[in-house]
């Protein structure tokens, strides 16, 4: 078969295929083991909206046992759909936590017993391999936020973690090491929540930011390692004196930005999105109002502009997944934490 004939039919296949067919020749390993082959896998497999997943870790009230599941997203209300996956860990773990992911990647911490440490993994769901990552310089706790990125410029992949003192730390994989960033601008808190990960969008990644004057989002380029102020939609940043709850996450590749706030007794869940990055011009998408829900972050957005959003109850600590448009009959269920 002709290389470039085989690398278009590959590169359009499932990744537990391809797994199989590397045992087939050396030729074979080669070209499926190629850097330019597994980009244009990617690429394709992010084209393809029946190959988009989402990764769900359920922990059932009042016991030890933690899941982890894969939905395809374009069935996601068939349960018949759902894939178990096996957590990488030992006898010895206590629970495992999703921090972010990209391109398939997954960043996770498991938590071990009796020591009660905690050590970072990485971990790709389709080829069940997984990686384990030394320890930052700075030990994490609860108020600290990740980020898991791709670097073009350098083709490797770097996590970065924020604490709630403005202190930050990137790993590069292919070094192996953790380095403090020292260009961090002062005299600014972020403003993180543990249920969310840092966005990863047009290179950087995002989070909110506090000063004594204004609330903005702060960026972090990850190649040249640059910060820069982006501004937040003026209706979000005049009614945050009566936020509950607020942050920014990726909707269509596009950065999107969420407030939870309070109006004559009413809740409110706003969200808008970024279409023009370079300008920094904020669209509202829509709002979800009179929920009994004490947050809604946005997860995906489906091809038709619905957007998957992940939802605490108001008067419970399980979680259950809606539309923009509606109530979703999607597991996890109410005994979900």
């Amino acid at each position: 078969m002709d290389v470039d004939v085989a690398t278009d039919i590959f590169s359009r296949l499932p990744v537990r295929s391809l797994l199989r067919f590397k045992c087939v020749s050396k030729l074979w390993m080669t070209l499926i083991s190629d850097p330019y082959f597994k980009m244009k896998h990617l690429n394709n497999t992010r084209n393809d909206e029946n190959s988009q997943k989402i990764i769900v870790n359920q922990c059932y009230s009042y016991t030890d046992k933690v899941s982890l599941y894969c939905y395809s997203l374009s069935s996601i209300q068939q349960v018949e759909q759902v894939q178990k996956l096996d957590c990488p860990s030992n006898n010895k773990s206590l629970c495992h936590t999703l921090y972010c992911c990209c391109n398939g990647l997954v960043l996770m911490g498991i938590f071990y017993y009796p020591d009660k440490y905690l050590q970072l993994l990485l971990l790709n769901p389709s080829t069940r391999e997984s990686i384990l990552l030394s320890f930052p310089k700075i030990l994490p706790k609860d108020n600290c936020t990740w980020g898991l990125g791709y670097d073009s410029t350098s083709d490797d992949y770097k996590i970065l973690k924020i604490d709630d003192k403005s202190r930050s730390e990137i790993l590069a994989l292919k070094s192996g090491s953790w380095r403090l960033t020292n260009k961090h601008p002062i005299d600014v808190l972020p403003m993180l929540t543990s249920t969310d990960s840092l966005a990863f969008v047009h290179g950087a990644f995002h989070w909110l930011i506090s000063s004594l004057t204004k609330y903005y989002v702060m960026s972090f380029s990850i190649s040249d390692e640059v910060y820069r102020d982006i501004p937040l939609p003026e209706q979000m940043y005049s009614n945050f004196s009566k936020l509950c709850g607020r942050g920014v996450s990726i909707l269509g590749g596009t950065l999107c930005a969420y407030s939870h706030c309070v109006s004559d007794w009413k809740d409110m869940f706003k969200f808008w999105v970024m279409k023009d990055y370079v300008n920094a011009s904020w669209t509202e998408l829509f709002t979800i109002q009179g929920l009994d829900l004490q947050s809604a972050l946005p997860k995906y957005m489906f091809p038709d502009g619905k957007v998957l959003l992940s939802c605490r109850n108001l008067f419970g600590c399980s979680y259950v997944f809606r539309t923009s448009n509606g109530l979703f009959g999607l597991w996890p269920r109410s005994d979900v934490i």
